[in-house]
């Protein structure tokens, strides 16, 4: 089964977990997303597609743009996140399936968006094509990819901290896309035309407070798996509050936020 792993994972803990924080993701998502929307361009009557479409705050805003006469359709592998998608949003199909393998209706869609929903496919060209071949001729593709880490400082923050305390950098790792040139050749390989890959950024509230951030970011799989067993642990904590207290404002701690925001057309 194509992205069996992805599919694993949200269907379960990390679906509960995304579940938990979606106000705190949302309230950095919603910083970026205009960008997104002015890009997709979605007009009346447009037929869209929304990858990785999770509980539908971005596929509300396109469904409005579609109006009436527009038709969209929600595509995500996970339950939980469709199942408040359904309840949250009227007048839109939510379809749960996997962007790569699901069979779609061929050049049965304008316009094809996704916020953060396309990072992780096994076969990024294989995913792409299937999308492509959803599009009519002329038809346009727009998503987010999150940049490196280093560039978005909820990531940054404690890597950066780690770092000064003799880690790799590679434990942590990164997106898939989160290379232009990367994202380029995949989509030129799955039959895009007039890429255009360009950095966005914005400031965003990622909490309340430093306990409430501190906790968020001390708490991923991954950074705790860095701190587990290591003696220096509480002194790593302190240094990455420290770093989190400097951007404290009124209300609540700010933080950059920097993702690609991609553009293609379907080659005709």
């Amino acid at each position: 089964m194509a992205n069996e792993h992805e599919i694993e994972r949200w269907n379960g803990e990390t679906a509960r977990r995304w579940l938990a924080e979606r106000a705190r993701h949302a309230a950095v998502r919603d910083r970026l997303i205009p960008h997104l929307l002015d890009a997709a361009a979605v007009m009346p009557g447009d037929r869209v597609l929304d990858v990785g479409c999770g509980c539908g705050d971005t596929t509300r805003a396109l469904a409005l743009s579609a109006g009436p006469d527009g038709t969209v359709v929600g595509l995500d592998v996970s339950e939980p996140l469709l199942a408040v998608a359904r309840r949250e949003v009227a007048g839109v199909r939510f379809v749960r399936g996997d962007a790569q393998v699901h069979p779609l209706p061929p050049a049965g869609f304008d316009v094809v968006v996704s916020s953060f929903g396309v990072l992780f496919f096994d076969d990024p060209v294989a995913a792409f094509g299937n999308l492509r071949a959803a599009l009519r001729p002329g038809g346009r593709l727009a998503f987010l990819s999150w940049q490196d880490p280093l560039a978005n400082e909820v990531f940054a923050i404690p890597l950066r901290v780690f770092q000064g305390y003799g880690f790799e950098l590679a434990d942590v790792g990164g997106d898939p896309l989160a290379d232009p040139g990367r994202i380029a050749t995949i989509l030129a390989g799955a039959g895009f035309g007039a890429v255009r890959v360009r950095p966005v950024e914005e400031p965003a509230r990622l909490g309340a407070d430093v306990a409430d951030v501190l906790a968020y970011a001390t708490g991923t799989t991954q950074v705790r798996e860095l701190l587990a067993g290591d003696g220096r642990a509480g002194r790593i904590r302190a240094a990455i509050r420290r770093e989190f207290a400097a951007r404290q404002r009124a209300g609540g701690v700010w933080v950059r936020a920097a993702a690609y925001l991609v553009t293609a057309t379907a080659a005709g």
